[in-house]
C-alpha cells in the first residue's frame, strides 16, 4: 500500500508540473474584438436600437390592417324625454291614456364590437412603413459605426502596448550588452588594464537604462489595464504577427464614399425627411375608412322599446381638410431646410475625411521612406559599433565613445521596429476613419 501511495503522489506531482508548465492559449485579435463588443455598452445599446427599429417597422405595417375594438358603456340620466299626444292636434291618433309617453330609459346600456379598415390615406401609411424601414437601416449603420470605432480602440491599444514592449526589449538587450561590458571592465580593472572612470561611465549608463525600463513597465501596465478593460483579455494573450489591412489612398477614399456608416446615416436622414414631406402632403388628401359595428344595448335604436336590442351598422367615413392657412407648405419648407443642412453637413464631412486621409497617407509615405534610411543606419551603426569595440580593446578609443556607439546601434534597431509599428497604427487610423472594421478590407 505504501508503494502504491508513493506512486500516486509521484503521478500527481508530475501532472501538476505539466499543467503549471503549460502556456495559456493565444487568441486572434479579431476574437478579442468580438468578445469586447459583447461587453461594450454603446455597441449593445446600438443593437437594441436596431431591434427597436424593427419592432416599429412591424407596428407601422399593422396600421394598414383592420382594427377590432370592443366597447361598453353605461349612462344614467335623471330625466327622460316624455311626449304628450293630443287628439285635437292629431285627429287620427286616439291616445290610450291621458299619460304622456316616455322615450328611452334612465339607465342606458350599450355593448359593441367595431371593425375599422383604412381604405385610403393619401399614402400616409405606406410612407410611414418606408420611413420605419429607413430608420431601421439608420440604426444598423449606427451599429456598424460603433463596431468600427470600438475595433479601432482595441487595435490602437494593442499596437501601443506592442510599441512599449519593443522599447523595453531593446533596452533590455542594451542593458545585457553593457552588463557584459561591465564584467569585462571589472576583470581588466583588477589587472590594471582599465580605468575606474570607464567602469563608472558604464555603471551610470546601466542605471539610466534600468530607470528607463522601469518607466516603460509602468506605461505598459497602464496600457495593459486599458486593453483588459476594453475586451477582457491581456495584450499578452493575443497571437503575434497581426497586421492591419493595407489600402491605397484611392481605394480608401472609394471605400469611404461607398460604405462609411456616417455617410449612410446622413443619407438615411435625408430620406426620412423626404418621406415626412410626403406624409405631410398626404394629410391634406381625403382620408377614407370603412367601419362595421355590432351593438347590443338597452334600449337600442327604438327608444320606445324598453328591451335589449341587437343591431348592426356600417358605413364609410371621409375627412378632408379644406383650409388651414397653408400649414402644409410651411411644414414642407422647414423640412427642405433640414434636408439642405444635412447636405451641407455631408459635404463638410467628406472634405474633413479627405483632408485627414491625405495627412495620414502623407505620414505613411514619410515613414516608409524613413524606414528605408533606418535600414541603412542599422547596417552602418552595427559596423561602427564593431569597429569601435576593436579600437577600444586596442586602447585607441575612450570608453565613452564605445558606449555611444552601442547606444546608437540599439537606438537605430529600435527605431526601425518602432517605425513598423507606427505604420500599422496609421493603417488602423485609416481603416477606422473610412469605416472599414473588417480585417480583409472588403465591404
Amino acid at each position: 500500500m505504501k508503494i502504491i501511495s508513493n506512486s500516486l503522489v509521484f503521478v500527481l506531482i508530475i501532472c501538476n508540473a505539466f499543467l503549471l508548465g503549460q502556456t495559456p492559449e493565444k487568441i486572434p485579435l479579431e476574437r478579442a474584438i468580438e468578445e469586447g463588443l459583447k461587453k461594450d455598452s454603446e455597441y449593445l445599446n446600438s443593437v437594441l436600437d436596431q431591434e427597436k427599429a424593427e419592432i416599429q417597422r412591424h407596428l407601422a405595417e399593422r396600421k394598414k390592417l383592420f382594427r377590432l375594438d370592443l366597447d361598453g358603456s353605461y349612462i344614467f340620466r335623471s330625466e327622460t324625454m316624455k311626449i304628450d299626444f293630443f287628439s285635437d292636434q292629431i285627429p287620427e291618433f286616439i291616445p290610450s291614456s291621458s299619460q304622456p309617453v316616455e322615450i328611452g330609459l334612465m339607465n342606458n346600456f350599450d355593448f359593441n364590437i367595431s371593425l375599422t379598415q383604412p381604405l385610403f390615406t393619401g399614402g400616409i401609411l405606406t410612407n410611414s412603413i418606408k420611413l420605419e424601414e429607413v430608420r431601421k437601416a439608420e440604426a444598423a449603420n449606427q451599429t456598424v459605426l460603433k463596431k468600427n470605432e470600438f475595433s479601432g480602440l482595441i487595435k490602437s491599444s494593442f499596437f501601443q502596448y506592442l510599441l512599449l514592449t519593443r522599447r523595453r526589449q531593446s533596452l533590455e538587450t542594451l542593458e545585457k550588452t553593457l552588463d557584459l561590458h561591465r564584467r569585462q571592465l571589472e576583470d581588466l580593472l583588477g589587472e590594471g588594464l582599465a580605468s575606474k572612470t570607464d567602469l563608472l561611465e558604464t555603471l551610470s549608463k546601466i542605471e539610466e537604462i534600468l530607470l528607463s525600463i522601469n518607466e516603460l513597465e509602468q506605461a505598459m501596465e497602464l496600457e495593459k489595464i486599458h486593453f483588459i478593460k476594453l475586451c477582457g483579455y491581456s495584450p499578452e494573450d493575443i497571437e503575434p504577427g497581426y497586421s492591419e489591412k493595407s489600402l491605397s489612398q484611392n481605394e480608401a477614399l472609394s471605400y469611404f464614399q461607398q460604405y462609411h456608416p456616417t455617410l449612410k446615416t446622413l443619407q438615411n436622414q435625408s430620406e426620412i425627411l423626404n418621406l415626412q414631406k410626403k406624409i405631410a402632403s398626404g394629410r391634406y388628401l381625403p382620408q377614407v375608412s370603412g367601419f362595421a359595428e355590432v351593438h347590443y344595448g338597452k334600449p337600442g335604436i327604438d327608444l320606445y322599446k324598453k328591451e335589449w336590442t341587437l343591431y348592426f351598422q356600417g358605413g364609410i367615413t371621409i375627412s378632408l381638410p379644406v383650409f388651414d392657412w397653408n400649414r402644409v407648405g410651411s411644414e414642407k419648407t422647414l423640412l427642405d431646410y433640414q434636408i439642405q443642412k444635412l447636405e451641407n453637413q455631408k459635404g463638410q464631412f467628406v472634405k474633413d475625411v479627405a483632408k485627414r486621409l491625405e495627412q495620414l497617407y502623407t505620414s505613411l509615405r514619410l515613414l516608409e521612406e524613413k524606414k528605408a534610411h533606418i535600414d541603412q543606419l542599422v547596417l552602418y551603426s552595427g559596423e561602427d559599433a564593431e569597429l569601435k569595440a576593436a579600437l577600444y580593446k586596442e586602447k585607441q578609443m575612450p570608453n565613452v565613445d564605445y558606449l555611444s556607439a552601442l547606444l546608437a546601434r540599439e537606438k537605430n534597431v529600435l527605431m526601425r521596429e518602432e517605425i513598423q509599428i507606427q505604420i500599422e497604427m496609421i493603417r488602423v487610423n485609416i481603416n477606422t476613419l473610412i469605416g472599414n472594421s473588417k480585417e480583409d478590407g472588403d465591404a
